[in-house]
C-alpha cells in the first residue's frame, strides 16, 4: 500500500513534513537518495527540488517549511561548510528549537565535514558507509515514535543492508511503513486499477506494470519498487 503526498501550492500550505532536509546544494546527490530512501519508509521528507514551483520565493517557502517540518535533518556533507544558505537554514532551525524547548535539529553525517561547534554536544547519527541503513532505520523509527531500546533490539537482529532490511527491522518495532508516492503517481496507479481508500492506496504492481497506458516514468518507478524492496508479494 502506497501514501499520497500533495506537493501543490495549495496542499503545502497546510501540510507539515516528517523532516526538512537542509543542506548544501553541492550535496544534493547523497540528499536526493536519502529522500528518496525514507519514503519507502514512511517519512514525508521536505527536498527543496521537490517542492518549489516557478515563481516561488525562495526563501519563504523553504522558511515556512522549515518552521512545519517536524524535524529538520542538518545533513553534514562534503559542502556543508562552504554552504552560506544550509548554514542560515541551521541556524534558523536551532533557533525554532530553542523557542520549542525540545529536539527538533538532527544531524547527519553524511561526508567528511566537521561537526559544527554548536551541535557538538548533539546525538548524530552517521549515514557513512555501513552507518548508512541503520541510520536509516533510526531516523524512520523515530519519526514514527518508535522507542530507542525497540529499535537497538531491532538493530541486532536485522544487521540492514538495504532498503527490504529496513522494512523488515521497522515491522519487527511494530511499525508496517507504507511507501510515500507524489499525488500524480498516486493518481496515474488509481487509474491503471489501484483501490483507493482515501489517501492510501492499494494495488498489483504486475498490474499496473501491464496497463497499457501507464507513463515510462510510472513504469520505471514499479520497477525501482520491485528492486528495492524484494521481499514483497505483488500486492501492495
Amino acid at each position: 500500500m502506497v501514501l499520497r503526498v500533495d506537493r501543490s501550492i495549495d496542499a503545502r500550505k497546510k501540510r507539515m513534513p516528517d523532516v526538512f532536509l537542509s543542506h548544501s546544494s553541492r550535496d544534493k546527490a547523497i540528499v536526493r537518495q536519502l529522500a528518496e530512501d525514507l519514503c519507502y519508509l514512511q517519512v514525508d521528507a521536505f527536498l527543496d527540488e521537490w517542492e518549489l514551483q516557478p515563481g516561488d520565493s525562495l526563501s519563504d517557502v523553504i522558511g515556512f517549511a522549515l518552521e512545519k517540518s517536524r524535524y529538520v535533518a542538518v545533513v553534514l556533507g562534503n559542502n556543508f561548510s562552504d554552504s552560506r544558505w544550509a548554514r542560515d537554514k541551521m541556524n534558523q532551525a536551532l533557533a525554532r528549537e530553542k523557542r520549542a524547548n525540545g529536539g527538533i535539529v538532527l544531524p547527519l553525517l553524511c561526508g567528511n565535514a566537521e561537526m559544527p561547534a554548536f551541535l557538538e554536544n548533539k546525538v548524530y547519527l552517521d549515514l557513512r558507509e555501513n552507518g548508512y541503513y541503520p541510520s536509516l532505520v533510526r531516523l524512520a523509527a523515530m519519526v514514527h515514535q518508535v522507542s530507542r531500546q525497540r529499535v537497538e533490539y531491532a538493530l541486532q537482529l536485522e544487521h540492514p543492508e538495504t532498503i527490504g532490511d529496513c522494512i523488515h527491522a521497522l515491522r519487527y518495532c511494530g511499525v508496517d511503513p507504507f511507501v510515500i508516492l507524489d499525488a500524480s503517481d498516486w493518481q496515474e496507479i488509481a487509474a491503471a486499477g489501484g483501490e483507493v481508500d482515501g489517501d492510501r492506496i492499494r494495488f498489483s504492481l504486475n498490474r499496473v506494470l501491464t496497463h497499457p497506458n501507464i507513463s515510462p516514468h510510472l513504469r520505471d518507478l514499479m520497477r525501482k519498487l520491485r528492486r528495492k524492496v524484494r521481499h514483497r508479494p505483488d500486492r501492495w
